[in-house]
């Protein structure tokens, strides 16, 4: 049973932080590197695979090694500086592709071609630790020794339908040109869906997107929860939408489908202070036919996407005056556009001291204001125990 709490007020010690800024060091970007984060889908790095990856403005090694482990340490070979992620993978190691010094998974110098033995002794460097759930490679950036890997199954089973046992599972992901947490405080805006989504609800114009129900504006409520903040939106007719954003940086969204119900979870996870990746777990709950309808159903949207820019390239032009929201209304992914759109529009960090919140924002301040205490909490030393999921 969900225990709905007062509204949690905003601590004196949590005025001056920030959730916009997450680079090493940073309040924000220290208490997110305390949980695990995706950096990439499993399908996008194969086995002898190497690539950068930038998370929350640091520089990183990915590789996958040929026995399909994936690794992830420094951005740097540290003979020269140069990126390591331009070498070759041998086995479960990297060689630098400037000077031929080989790494294994544990960071350990196994190879340094003309240097002495006492050298291969002391150089290392540095490694982090690595999983992979769900289609999704996530790392632990945070001090000390990695947490408990939160139980993902258990928790949807408990708060919403198994996503684990649903006919349609796949990993997601996206870029935003904007901060982060603009589209993370999206999650909570269920104000905005008539609105920004009015196109790709519309039936009549377009059959990507939401469904025409989408376009009615309803009230809805806000809970604080202990482990983050809930806002549904129920009549009489039923549920209509279900949200829940899960501290840090996670949001479970439960949508009624015309085939079934869509169950998923998503991470919004800053490459920069400027830009940010949504990796999601997409879940859908329903039978044979309604799996396979889907599944043919993406397999023709897909063919049409590949005709189109990226979604956030779509609203740069948008944006710059090059194009209309109108001329992508047969996009595939029209819906991603809209909220690429108005998020990228709100420049990349918001000055919410200019804004003018109102009744329909209500669940906005309540993350914010937890949000910014959570923060305050761990830079005082005083981790919430709440920040587990619940199962």
């Amino acid at each position: 049973m969900t225990t709905v709490l007062p509204p949690e007020p905003l601590a004196d010690r949590a005025r001056t932080l920030t959730p916009f800024e997450t680079g090493p060091g940073t309040p924000a970007g220290r208490y997110l590197r305390s949980f695990w984060q995706p950096i990439a889908r499993s399908v996008d790095l194969e086995a002898g695979q190497a690539q950068p990856v930038t998370i929350m403005s640091e520089e990183l090694t990915l590789f996958r090694g040929e026995s399909g482990r994936p690794v992830v340490m420094d951005a740097l070979c540290p003979h020269r500086l140069t990126k390591l992620s331009i070498g070759n993978v041998e086995g479960d190691a990297i060689r630098c592709q400037f000077h031929g010094w080989k790494f294994g998974a544990d960071g350990r110098c196994v190879e340094a071609p003309l240097q002495t033995p006492a050298l291969l002794e002391r150089v290392t460097i540095g490694t982090r630790p690595v999983r992979e759930e769900f289609g999704l490679i996530f790392v632990y950036l945070g001090e000390g020794p990695e947490p408990e890997f939160p139980d993902i199954a258990a928790y949807s089973r408990a708060h919403g339908y198994g996503l684990a046992s649903a006919p349609v599972l796949e990993a997601e992901v996206y870029r935003r040109y904007c901060n982060w947490y603009l589209n993370h405080e999206n999650s909570m805006d269920l104000a905005h869906v008539p609105y920004t989504h009015a196109l790709s609800a519309n039936p009549e114009l377009t059959r990507t997107g939401f469904s025409g129900d989408a376009a009615v504006v309803r009230d809805f409520t806000v809970e604080r929860l202990e482990y983050g903040v809930r806002v549904e939106e129920v009549d009489d007719e039923g549920l209509h939408a279900r949200v829940t954003v899960l501290f840090p940086n996670v949001m479970h969204l439960i949508i009624p489908m015309r085939i079934g119900t869509l169950e998923n979870l998503y991470w919004r996870v800053p490459i920069d202070d400027e830009s940010h990746k949504g990796f999601g777990i997409m879940s859908i709950h329903t039978d044979e036919e309604g799996a396979r309808e889907w599944r043919q159903t993406q397999k023709e949207l897909e063919e049409v996407a590949a005709k189109y820019p990226l979604t956030e390239d779509c609203a740069q032009q948008i944006i710059r005056g090059e194009k209309r929201l109108i001329d992508f209304v047969d996009h595939p992914k029209l819906q991603g556009i809209e909220d690429a759109l108005t998020q990228q529009a709100m420049r990349h960090i918001a000055d919410a001291n200019l804004q003018n919140l109102g009744r329909s924002d209500r669940a906005i301040l309540q993350l914010r204001r937890m949000f910014l205490s959570r923060v305050a909490e761990f830079v005082a030393g005083e981790p919430s125990a709440s920040d587990i999921w619940p199962s």
